[in-house]
């Protein structure tokens, strides 16, 4: 071990010395200083390109990162696009909401001076159901006999106001009758209830009426319940028979009877309300 030791203490001796003397001509000798300086100009680029690997890898180093790093910043994504994704379709689902109600509000003929807007509170979910709840009543104003519309046309009237809430009888009810008319050619008709799970039914016309399957039936406004105008039903089927003097007719409701999640009540113009027999006995007896 100490011949080792004394072996490499001999091997150094010589570039000790040799460094000792280079140091002592660098301070005291001119000539050994310009040496000097032109080899370290020299070494420059030998310099830059030793030191090329570590200046790339520390470059790298800010844009590499670990497997964990990689799998959080992952599952952070995740998380934000499942969040972006919910609001997307709450967005769709407003933008949706926006349009029904624009389409429903453009339904209102310009005959109804008023109309309010309610909400479906209870709706039976058996397609034979011919009834449903809104959320509004006598303290809204709701009178019964109003008549109710959505989006499609025609739904029914208030038959049961009660304070907050009212039942609204649909027109598939068998004691339901809509006076209508026609769009196409004008001529004038009822529309009765079906009852449930069957179509409505268009009696009385003459086998000889200008009716086809695909007419339009819309309000006629006779009779003072219902505002002229709105949708009621479209015909299906029409069956003339010889042996029979009127027509049988099928048709099918034009609203969408309470799948809708708002209605609209709608208040006749003045003109038009009916005067109750009452006042008009009162009004002959004073004349």
């Amino acid at each position: 071990m100490v011949k080792s030791r004394d072996g490499v203490v001999r091997g150094l001796g010589p570039y000790l010395l040799l460094s000792v003397a280079l140091i002592t001509a660098y301070f005291h000798l001119a000539p050994v200083r310009t040496v000097a300086q032109s080899a370290a100009v020299i070494g420059i680029p030998v310099h830059f390109f030793a030191s090329l690997p570590s200046t790339a890898l520390q470059a790298m180093q800010g844009h590499l990162t670990t497997t964990d790093q990689l799998r959080n910043d992952f599952e952070a994504m995740r998380q934000r696009n499942l969040i972006l994704q919910a609001r997307l379709h709450r967005f769709e689902f407003l933008e949706n909401e926006n349009a029904r109600l624009r389409e429903l509000l453009s339904a209102i003929p310009s005959q109804a001076e008023q109309v309010t807007l309610a909400a479906l509170i209870a709706v039976n979910p058996d397609p034979g159901a011919l009834a449903v709840m809104i959320n509004k009543g006598s303290a809204d104003g709701i009178f019964q006999g109003q008549p109710v519309v959505d989006s499609g046309g025609l739904v029914g009237q208030i038959t049961e106001p009660g304070l907050f809430h009212s039942k609204v009888s649909l027109i598939t009810q068998e004691d339901q009758a809509v006076p209508t008319q026609v769009a196409r050619s004008g001529l004038r008709a009822v529309v009765y209830g079906g009852g449930p799970g069957r179509p409505l039914r268009v009696l009385y016309l003459d086998r000889n009426a200008d009716v086809r399957a695909g007419d339009l039936l819309v309000t006629s406004g006779l009779g003072g319940r219902y505002p002229p105008g709105y949708p009621v039903a479209r015909i299906t089927a029409v069956e003339r028979n010889l042996a029979e003097a009127f027509m049988t007719i099928a048709a099918e409701p034009a609203s969408h009877l309470g799948r809708d999640r708002e209605v609209l009540l709608l208040w006749l113009p003045a003109k038009e309300v009916a005067v109750p027999d009452a006042q008009l006995e009162t009004e002959d007896d004073d004349d």
